[in-house]
């Protein structure tokens, strides 16, 4: 799980592009399903054939947040647009990479040294539009000589790294590679599933959880279980009600976010999974959302839980997950559709 982990954290996947995640998850599962499909939203959607009497949907997004080439000006330096949620403090100082039509190019969003900043720039909050991605190049012209065009994706540029123990790890993008790392695993762990099973890596989730939209609408789903990945801690100097779940202790089963409230049938039934699997799990009130809040209320509605992997954080370049927590999530969810294959028929 951490080699492919590894694999996904550091590929390029912002939000409309996820062309490169999806090739390295159909290598790993082309062989585990029946069907592999598009949709319209670039959803990839693999099928287990068993019983049309229950029918699974377990999605995780593919895309990560990122950045788009607005302008590139008389200097070569390039402004740029964020997509998905940032906060402006963590882009400076950055290493990016440019998916340019002639392949990826390096640069960097540089800050004014301190030996040239005044006090009434240290004291101002960062904001995207004045900041810009330095080539180490001086004209409009070198840049564009590599192919660099407005509407380029950008990617943070991180390497996947052990921390002090080999199972804590640390990468851009976990939210939400950790999920595809678990649903890519789940798809090859079950076999000849007694009920139809739904593997759908979604995209466009950190824009507006557009991709799950579709997916769900073009499909006919009983269930659905959603693997993402959400705020966890413990983080330096945050009060304990901020972040209440922490790394290394199981999977959220969330019960709340903007968009979305656990159904009291679909809670019993993950926390009876979790019991009867004997797995550490922790529960969490969260202040985004996920692709369940497009899923459960899609056609006449469908039975939907959110099951999250802790990362602390999150949305940024060194995100921190737990291996173990992985580990779990995938039991967790596996044990979840056997009991709701027989609650919910």
């Amino acid at each position: 799980m951490k080699q492919l982990l590894k694999k996904l954290s550091e590929a390029p996947g912002v939000s409309g592009n996820e062309s490169r995640i999806k090739e390295i998850i159909i290598g790993e599962i082309k062989n585990y399903v029946d069907e592999i499909k598009d949709d319209s939203m670039g959803n990839l959607i693999t099928i287990k054939k068993g019983s049309d009497k229950f029918r699974v949907m377990i999605a995780a997004h593919m895309d990560e947040i990122g950045f788009m080439v607005k302008h590139i000006d008389d200097k070569g330096f390039i402004s740029f647009e964020t997509i998905g949620g940032f906060d402006p403090r963590s882009l400076g100082s950055q290493r990016v990479r440019i998916h340019s039509s002639k392949g990826e190019i390096l640069g960097v969003i540089g800050l004014k040294p301190p030996h040239i900043t005044t006090p009434e720039e240290k004291d101002k909050a960062l904001k995207v539009e004045d900041l810009r991605i330095d080539l180490g190049l001086n004209s409009r012209e070198e840049v564009e000589n590599l192919g660099i065009k407005a509407g380029d994706s950008i990617t943070r540029d991180i390497s996947f790294s052990e921390l002090g123990k080999e199972n804590i790890v640390s990468c851009k993008s976990f939210d939400n590679r950790a999920g595809c790392t678990v649903l890519t695993e789940l798809i090859k762990k079950i076999k000849n599933p007694d009920y139809t099973l739904y593997g759908v890596f979604t995209t466009q989730e950190e824009v507006g959880l557009r991709g799950a939209k579709t997916a769900a609408y073009g499909i006919e789903i009983d269930f659905a279980i959603i693997i993402d990945s959400t705020t966890a801690g413990p983080i330096p100097k945050t009060e304990a009600d901020k972040v209440t779940i922490s790394i290394g202790k199981g999977p959220s089963i969330d019960l709340m976010d903007r968009g979305f409230i656990l159904n009291e049938k679909v809670k019993d039934i993950l926390t009876k999974a979790a019991q009867d699997a004997g797995i550490p799990y922790q529960t969490h009130i969260s202040g985004g959302s996920t692709d369940a809040a497009a899923v459960h209320i899609t056609k006449e509605g469908i039975p939907t839980a959110v099951i999250s992997i802790p990362s602390k954080y999150i949305h940024s370049t060194v995100e921190i997950v737990d291996l173990n927590d992985l580990e779990s999530t995938l039991i967790l969810t596996i044990k979840a559709i056997e009991i709701a294959k027989n609650k919910l028929k």
